[in-house]
């Protein structure tokens, strides 16, 4: 078997920050918000597990294809960017896209973390009013 490039999995990362980034999410939950995910996940035709267990310590809020989507509405960024490294350590991870309704992931990094030389991205998700 062999495993997508860095530059494939980055393209596919870009991807899907722009399906995630072209909608307003109403919640009230995380849960929720990851039922607003997968939807548009499924408009946009991606298929995905949800609760994907990586190993004994680590579970991703969604696995695409070697691709973890970890989803943050608490917490800081030094608090989600620790655990975006445990993930992408992990060999069957190929590349994380961090998606967050946080400030902080308003504002692209101005160094991306280099995690092994797997690729990383973060997007804001807006938040529409109830």
């Amino acid at each position: 078997m062999s495993l997508p490039s860095p530059s494939a999995t980055a393209l596919a990362l870009r991807a899907l920050r722009g399906a995630l980034a072209a909608y307003s999410y109403r919640y009230g939950s995380e849960v929720q918000l990851h039922d607003r995910l997968g939807e548009v996940l499924t408009a946009a035709g991606v298929s995905y597990q949800r609760e994907f267990v990586l190993d004994a310590k680590n579970r991703a809020d969604f696995w695409i294809d070697g691709v973890v989507l970890e989803v943050k509405v608490d917490g800081s960024l030094p608090e989600a960017l620790r655990q975006i490294g445990r993930y992408i350590g992990l060999d069957q991870v190929n590349g994380v896209l961090l998606a967050s309704t946080k400030p902080w992931a308003r504002t692209p990094l101005r160094v991306k973390p280099r995690f092994d030389g797997k690729p990383f991205d973060m997007v804001y998700l807006r938040r529409q009013s109830l």
